[in-house]
Order: structure tokens, then C-alpha cells, then sequence
């Protein structure tokens, strides 16, 4: 899920993490600076007016408590492994920061068991954090959209039990349920809801995005904006520009953006055996415990599935990869596989991103150039030695983690 793109941009609700952070700049490996400061409209790697600056870790769901009480020179790491999740620097160490000296090593770290942090990418579903950042979210769109005039009122013909939040420009179909019982439903701006679907909280629908007449999303969905989705969907992250448009399974998934899954595509969720799901998320890695019953897939950006796909129980499909076999795929695709029923072969770089240029020019987006850097060098570190020819010098490699700094002012 990082690699086109950095953790702070992964959604995690009805907003993105460095969105609920409520971030006014962001810290990345210089590479990234044009194309972060196209997609966020943040400033990156420069400091603001302050005598000193909190950095967050981008992995980071939800703000740490006592934050506000972070001395200079102080950070709290993440007791799981010892990472920094948020640091109170004078300006002089976040200079040192931003310039990729890393963190003083006089920092005095004070381990957190309490973080709403992203180790693995099942994170996202857990229930109890969802609920509490859906809750955050919605009480935000609720004030914004109030005071802007932009809150709707449902038609009468639409059974709402809950709190429901609709944007005024949002079209919610004639006999649709909105069930919030349980928590909030959101549905954003440009948004349209077909007839007779059936929503059910805590749910946020992106906007632009459209849910197909008769489709079911079940509880704990995030479909961010721009997608196209139908069929039975439940606990499931897209990030945004995807489409699941006909019928078809999809649950406890986590979805990458400008993914098309072809109709009749289903997945698993649950096995035969009730145990535990692990997966696999790296092809030098070995398979973990997710420690969930209910677990599905995980699909990387740009995959594409043809019609009737089966996704079996914790599988991930890497990014750029194209499943067209009539078996299902193994628990672990590589990045760039072209999977038929002949085999597995590298999916050609150049035919991959022309198909790119099409898919986002239907939704008005154009790959940029640092986009096209960075497919460049994931495909030659995914298929090394398949394919020399085709990688570019200077391209860029995709980060790990990212920061965003709030600035303080002492």
C-alpha cells in the first residue's frame, strides 16, 4: 500500500492520516517533494515561523494523548518496535531532520503502548480505532458542511436510522436505507447513492463516488473518493479512483487506488477452519499472523481482475499486477505479474503505462511525471534482472515512512 505512495496519505477513515492530524507540513526523502506538494497541497521539507516543531510519524491514525505536554527534545516511540511516532525538536535538530540526518541521538524517547499507529496493513480494520476515527470524522464534516450551507436534508423516501451526514450536492436514490445505528454515515460531496442500496454505519462514501443501485455496504467502509462500487462490500478501505461495480464479495479488504475488479470478482474472507488468517506481504517475506478471523485481501494500486476472479482468504495481490486465470491467484502475487491461465509472465513496463494514462484520463487525472518515475523504478526492483532495458537512471524508490511536522511557537 506505500509504494506510490507515502503513510501519511493512506485513508483511514473518512479522511487520510495526515489530514486528521491536522498537519501543516510534511517531511520526505526530497524525491517526493514535488509530488506530495501536488497531492496534498502541503508544504514539504520546509520549516514554518517557530522556535520549535512536533513531528508526527505518517504511520500515526489518530493524535497521541498528552501531546500538547511534549517537551523540546522529548518523543514518544512506538513500544512494538522502537520507532519515533511523534518528536518535539528545536528548530535546529528538525533542520538536521528535514537535511536526512535522522533524529539527535540525545533524543529522550519515552515508549507508548497506547499509539493508534499502522504496523501492518490490517491496522486499518480494526474495529474499536475505526469506530473512534469515523466518530472524529464525521463530527468534522457535520461542522464544515453546516457552517458552509452544504449539509442536506434526505428525501422522505429515504429510510434513515442515526446520524447521517449527506453533502448538499450528494443524490441519494429513492428507497435507499441508511442504517447509523451503529455508527455514523457520511456521503460527500458529488456523491450518488442508486436506488434501493443499503448503507450501513460506520460508513463514509467519498466523494464523486457512486454506489450502485440494489448494493449492500456493510459496516466499517471506507470508500473514498471516486470510486464505483456495487455488489456486497463490508470492512473494507479503498483508497479512491477503484471500481467493484458489479456483483460480487468483497470484505475485509483493504484496496488500493485506480484497481478495477471485473464482475463476478469475489473474495474470502473467513477459512473453512475458523483459525486465525496469516499473509503474506513481501515475496522475500514470510507469512504473519494477522490475528484476525476475518480477513480478506489486500489489493496494491493499479490491479486489474478479470470477470469471475476468486481471491482466496488472506491474499495480496501486489501492485500493478493483472489476474485473468480461471484458478485463483496464490496468497502472494508479485508486483507487475501478468497471470493467465498460460502462466505468470512480467507485465511489459511500457504496456502497463500506457493502459495507466487511459484509466486515470477517464476520471480527468493525468500520470504525472514523478508517478511515472516511481512505476519505473517499483517495476525494476520487482522484476530485477527481468528486464534492465526498461529501468530509468535517477528514478525514484519509494520511502518506507514519512513525517509531518506541526509547528510550535515558544
Amino acid at each position: 500500500m506505500l509504494d506510490l505512495r507515502v503513510s501519511g496519505e493512506l485513508r483511514s477513515g473518512v479522511r487520510c492520516n495526515y489530514q486528521r492530524l491536522g498537519v501543516v507540513a510534511m517531511c520526505a526523502p526530497q524525491q517526493w517533494t514535488a509530488l506530495l506538494e501536488q497531492r496534498t497541497g502541503l508544504p514539504v521539507n520546509e520549516l514554518g515561523v517557530g522556535e520549535s516543531f512536533i513531528f508526527l510519524s505518517g504511520r500515526l491514525m489518530e493524535l497521541p494523548s498528552s501531546l500538547d505536554s511534549l517537551a523540546v527534545g522529548h518523543a514518544m516511540t512506538d513500544s512494538a518496535d522502537g520507532s519515533v511516532a511523534a518528536a518535539h525538536l528545536s528548530r535546529k535538530a528538525a533542520e538536521q531532520y528535514i537535511a536526512g540526518h535522522g533524529f539527535d541521538s540525545k533524543l529522550k524517547t519515552t515508549p507508548r503502548i497506547d499509539l493508534s499507529i499502522l504496523r501492518r496493513p490490517w491496522d486499518l480494520l480494526e474495529a474499536d480505532g475505526f469506530a473512534r476515527r469515523m466518530m472524529a470524522d464525521a463530527k468534522a464534516s457535520h461542522e464544515a458542511w453546516k457552517q458552509s450551507g452544504e449539509l442536506a436534508k434526505p428525501d422522505k423516501l429515504v429510510s434513515i436510522v442515526g446520524e447521517v451526514i449527506i453533502h448538499s450536492s450528494a443524490q441519494v436514490g429513492k428507497f435507499v436505507v441508511l442504517d447509523a445505528s451503529e455508527g455514523a454515515i457520511v456521503i460527500g460531496a458529488r456523491a450518488h447513492i442508486g436506488h434501493h442500496a443499503v448503507i450501513v454505519g460506520p460508513t463514509s462514501i467519498g466523494e464523486g463516488t457512486h454506489i450502485a443501485a440494489h448494493a449492500t455496504i456493510k459496516a466499517r467502509s471506507v470508500i473514498g473518493p471516486r470510486c464505483k462500487v456495487g455488489g456486497e462490500v463490508g470492512s473494507l478501505i479503498m483508497q479512491g479512483n477503484s471500481n467493484k461495480t458489479h456483483d460480487g464479495h468483497l470484505g475485509d479488504a483493504i484496496v488500493g487506488s485506480w484497481v478495477n475488479l471485473g464482475a463476478g470478482t469475489f473474495n474470502s474472507n473467513l477459512l473453512n477452519t475458523y483459525a486465525d488468517v496469516s499473509m503474506q506481504l513481501g515475496a522475500s517475506e514470510a507469512a504473519q499472523s494477522t490475528g484476525r478471523v476475518f480477513m480478506g485481501c489486500v489489493i496494491g494500486d493499479h490491479v486489474k481482475t478479470a470477470i469471475g476472479t476468486r481471491i482466496m482468504t488472506g491474499c495480496v495481490l501486489g501492485t500493478g499486477s493483472m489476474i485473468a486465470s480461471s484458478t485463483p491467484p496464490a496468497l502472494y502475487t508479485e508486483r507487475f505479474t501478468w497471470r493467465t491461465d498460460a502462466g505468470e509472465a512480467v507485465y511489459r513496463l511500457d504496456k502497463f503505462l500506457s493502459v495507466a494514462e487511459i484509466v486515470m484520463a477517464r476520471r480527468q487525472t493525468e500520470l504525472s511525471a514523478h508517478e511515472r518515475a516511481l512505476i519505473t523504478q517499483l517495476h525494476a526492483v520487482a522484476h530485477a534482472g527481468q528486464h534492465a532495458a526498461n529501468s530509468a537512471s535517477g528514478a525514484l524508490a519509494p520511502p518506507a515512512s514519512t513525517s509531518a511536522s506541526r509547528s510550535t511557537r515558544k
